[in-house]
């Protein structure tokens, strides 16, 4: 396997809004071929300025000798221009990757501008060339912002697959809050999260959006914003083949107990069984689980977290996603960290919280953490009545399963309230009035699922199952 990007376009227009990314083969394809695929690119560098590149008239066998004496400059990070001319801005490492496995590829796509208003969005491309491998798209906003400003919303509008098909179209990404990082200036979008779409090789487009509003209630104008993209992909697992999920779990200010007797406990064990016979019907296992202690400073501070609907640097999520990074800095997992509450200004808000369509490997990033709260004072009714009490499998696995959906790409079948669904054809969705709350007697068909927005039972459609089958946090 081996991500590219194209050869340099002809003309690169600078708009605003959106930006549109465009996957192509794996195999370098001719030049003139790179070139009809993406004759319409776009790079927004600013919002008033058009600029021609064109090539000049070389002869064929003067190419080699030019190529010999006229050397790239290397990239400048920082600087907004496209110091080694290949269309991409601030690409060369300026902006650290994620941690590889054996087999997994990250594109650096570099940084490009969106600025104010509604205008029309440019392409980019890259590879990818085995059918059904998993793939995963980046956008961060990394502008630098006077003090006292932060990012916005980052979220993916639109994705269409190499076959024309309209996988993502532009409105359907509003459908759920869940469907960003709340509160956070970055978002994933992971390719084939509706099961009608496999993951082939051919030309890829896909919008990210930026605006002040997260993506239910946005009024249509982008806000300005620097946004770093990248592209992270493992090869395909055949359909034969177990899938494993690896784990970096920790125990923060001592929740539910100290990582090295978790370990160990019983009731681990309880809810790693029933984590794994949920997933077994996708051939998904957990894989290799390591387990860390959160203590000290660190753990006191983020043993409860706070503000996990609030904008960074407030939501302490990414506080103690950080924290965690200093553990286990060279990690190729994903993260999994134990507190005993998730608020926002001090009140619960939920039993647990994920990426959506996760990056394993990015220490100190939300789209690569997980997060679960553990009642301390229930833990502790488990623990004195036995290890035979099903209760932690049967509450905090069943949390921890439905969260590691999430990081797989999956949405919630439908949400608390209103029209709000997702993509997979085999969940049908609970048609209730709007003012009416979904919960297991109103939607008694829907909350056997999963991956209903209150998690209770455990069921996976087959849709479900080639979804998060195609997520590249799975290894062979």
């Amino acid at each position: 396997m081996k991500l590219v990007r194209p050869t340099l376009p002809l003309m690169i227009q600078t708009t605003v809004l959106v930006v549109l990314l465009v996957l192509a083969a794996c195999q370098r394809v001719a030049e003139d071929d790179a070139a009809d695929a993406i004759s319409d690119a776009k790079i927004i560098k600013d919002t008033a300025t058009t600029v021609d590149i064109t090539k000049p008239d070389v002869a064929p066998d003067a190419k080699a000798d030019i190529a010999k004496d006229v050397a790239a400059p290397p990239e400048q990070c920082g600087n907004d221009l496209d110091d080694d001319g290949d269309g991409y801005i601030d690409e060369a490492n300026c902006y650290p990757g994620p941690n590889l496995r054996v087999g997994s590829e990250w594109l650096d796509l570099g940084v490009v501008a969106i600025g104010v208003g509604k205008e029309k969005a440019g392409m980019r491309t890259f590879g990818a060339a085995l059918k059904n491998e998993g793939m995963v798209v980046t956008a961060e906003d990394v502008m630098v912002r006077p003090v006292g400003t932060y990012p916005q919303y980052v979220w993916a509008e639109q994705l269409i697959s190499p076959s024309g098909v309209v996988d993502l179209a532009a409105g359907e990404w509003q459908t759920s809050p869940n469907r960003g990082q709340v509160g956070e200036a970055a978002s994933t979008l992971q390719v084939g999260m509706s099961p009608t779409i496999s993951v082939i090789a051919g030309p890829w487009k896909v919008a990210f959006t930026h605006a002040a509003q997260i993506a239910s209630s946005w009024d249509g104008q982008t806000t300005a914003a620097k946004l770093h993209l990248g592209v992270y992909a493992r090869p395909e697992i055949a359909a034969n083949q177990i899938a494993y999920f690896d784990l970096d779990v920790f125990c923060v200010g001592g929740v539910p107990m100290p990582c090295a007797q978790l370990a160990t406990s019983p009731q681990w064990q309880i809810m790693a069984d029933r984590i794994n016979a949920i997933w077994k019907t996708a051939s998904i296992q957990l894989g290799t689980v390591t387990f860390t202690d959160l203590d000290g400073d660190d753990g006191t501070k983020y043993k409860y977290i706070d503000n996990v609907l609030e904008g960074q640097p407030q939501n302490e999520l990414f506080g103690v996603y950080q924290a965690t990074a200093k553990k286990r800095p060279q990690s190729t997992a994903a993260t999994l960290v134990l507190v005993a509450g998730l608020n926002d200004n001090g009140l619960g808000v939920a039993a647990g919280l994920s990426a959506l369509g996760g990056v394993p490997g990015w220490p100190g990033r939300r789209t690569s953490g997980l997060a679960v709260a553990i009642d301390p004072d229930k833990w502790q009714i488990v623990v004195d009545e036995g290890p035979d009490v099903s209760y932690a499998g049967d509450v905090w696995g069943v949390v921890i399963a439905h969260e590691i959906g999430h990081f797989l790409g999956l949405w919630h079948t439908d949400e608390k309230a209103g029209g709000q669904h997702d993509t997979v054809d085999d969940t049908p969705p609970c048609n209730l009035d709007e003012s009416i709350e979904k919960t297991k007697e109103t939607c008694p068909v829907q909350a056997k699922y999963l991956m209903f927005w209150a998690p209770a039972a455990t069921s996976l459609t087959l849709g479900q199952a080639k979804v998060a089958r195609l997520s590249p946090a799975l290894r062979p």
